[in-house]
């Protein structure tokens, strides 16, 4: 498989299936040296099914020895949890039905979304490698998504630079806007909330460039303004004493 199906295939196997967990377990001996014991183990569901707990609980769920079966730290809420199942439950089907109408594929649409992106997966061999990217991005998305949610992972770091693109609706208007570069915590890619671009493995090391430069720009531009009010105050302060001075001549 290429590496975009396999992105695909992993990003869906997240989403959909089930995983081992474990939870590091420590004990203190007598010595007060911390050693390692058994890790405790459990199967926690696909992320897709983590959502519809939380959607259904507003919460973490634990199970019967005592285990959480998703991190312990609290998710934002049950309605983050229903707009991304929503958002995931009609891509996936919108997907299924793309494919067998602007493809010829031969595949239905299923009752789950974890069906409908099993479906897909099992026939991106038929589909364009176009359209094969255009759904890596999507399953990455709701993975990512998904594990902010459900706290398995911390939301994407907001970078303090405008946007570099330079063309964001095919007639050259830049886009530059500000808050809105998120990357992720791993350096794997990065997007623009404002006009949608996207910077995967091999090209985020230029959008962390860019703003590397505007920072250093604009801490040379902060300190030459820093500069420039510490004269202003000084010949302010020269100014005073000089007429300070001029007033006890006077008197």
């Amino acid at each position: 498989m290429s590496d975009i199906l396999n992105d695909i295939a992993d990003a869906v196997e997240a989403l959909c299936a089930g995983r081992q967990h474990s939870e590091p377990r420590w004990e203190w001996d007598a010595n007060r040296h911390r050693k390692p014991l058994d890790p405790y183990r459990t199967i926690v569901p696909g992320l897709i099914q983590q959502l519809r707990e939380i959607a259904e609980e507003g919460a973490t769920n634990t199970n019967d020895s005592g285990v959480h079966s998703v991190p312990e730290s609290s998710p934002p809420g049950a309605f983050d949890a229903v707009a991304l199942i929503a958002a995931i439950t009609f891509g996936a089907a919108w997907r299924v039905s793309w494919a067998r109408d602007a493809r010829s594929v031969d595949i239905t649409v299923r009752d789950t979304p974890e069906a409908n992106l099993s479906a897909i997966v099992g026939v991106l061999n038929r589909i364009d490698s176009e359209a094969q990217r255009d759904i890596r991005a999507e399953v990455r998305s709701w993975q990512r998504q998904a594990e902010v949610l459900t706290g398995w992972t911390q939301p994407p770091i907001e970078l303090v630079a405008p946007c570099p693109v330079v063309d964001s609706d095919g007639h050259g208007t830049p886009c530059g806007a500000r808050g809105t570069l998120l990357a992720q915590r791993d350096g794997s890619g990065a997007r623009c909330l404002a006009c949608g671009a996207q910077w995967d493995e091999t090209t985020v090391g230029l959008l962390l460039a860019h703003v590397q430069r505007y920072t250093e720009a604009s801490k040379a531009a902060a300190e030459k303004v820093r500069l420039k009010v510490r004269a202003e105050k000084e010949a302010a302060r020269d100014r005073e004493a000089e007429a300070r001075r001029r007033r006890r001549s006077a008197a």
